[in-house]
């Protein structure tokens, strides 16, 4: 598995964060190869970045299909880019998870 993270400051409202957290979860998750998506908001307001995406792919041969695929370029280029231009991507390969505990 292959995490594709971002961490990200926004020119927008928390509202219209949360909205493009939605969308991208619609959108992403029609590409083959996603597996997952996770949004996050950083707990407390001074963190250098906000907000978080986590991108699930089922293994490092969909990094490059996920990259040109046009339902993520389209909704790059259109949502996320304009509104996360302070923003750090990389891409990891998991090389351990632990599944969450069922308390």
């Amino acid at each position: 598995m292959v995490e594709h993270l971002i961490v990200f400051n926004a020119e927008a409202t928390r509202e219209e964060v949360l909205r493009m957290a939605e969308e991208a979860r619609e959108v992403l998750l029609g590409i083959p190869g996603v597996v997952g998506l996770r949004f996050g908001e950083a707990l407390f307001p001074g963190a250098r970045y906000r907000y978080f995406i986590s991108v699930l792919f089922s293994g490092p041969e969909v990094v490059e299909a996920y990259r040109d695929h046009p339902l993520h370029v389209e909704f790059a280029n259109r949502v996320f880019r304009p509104m996360a231009q302070d923003r750090i991507t990389t891409d990891y390969q998991v090389l351990l998870e632990v599944p969450p505990c069922g308390r």
